[in-house]
């Protein structure tokens, strides 16, 4: 993971990872939770990922299932709700990936 600073002091924190299962409703239309494992060639880590709004909503119902690759920008979540990263921005199948799915 990577992070770099925003305006307001808030670490901005990218990130790829691999969902680990099919993208969950949260909440009401348009909020959804995805987890991802990180590093899944190490010692990988679960990360807990709040996505929400129409953009996020289309990206995830074009793009998303379990076993898909994707690039995360976001905040950090509020502890006490078990979201790791409130999503930004993401892209499912970075481009730098190749087409068999090998880097």
């Amino acid at each position: 993971m990577a992070t770099e600073e925003q305006r307001a002091t808030e670490p901005v924190i990218w990130f790829e990872g691999t969902l680990i299962r099919d993208p969950q409703p949260h909440g009401g239309h348009d909020d959804w939770l995805l987890e991802a494992l990180v590093d899944p060639d190490g010692n990988g880590r679960k990360i807990t990922i709040h996505a929400s709004g129409g953009d996020h909503s289309e990206n995830i119902g074009r793009n998303a299932h379990k076993g898909a690759r994707l690039m995360v920008k976001g905040t950090a979540g509020d502890e006490e709700s078990g979201i790791d990263i409130e999503a930004t921005s993401f892209a499912f199948d970075p481009s730098h990936d190749e087409p068999d799915g090998k880097r």
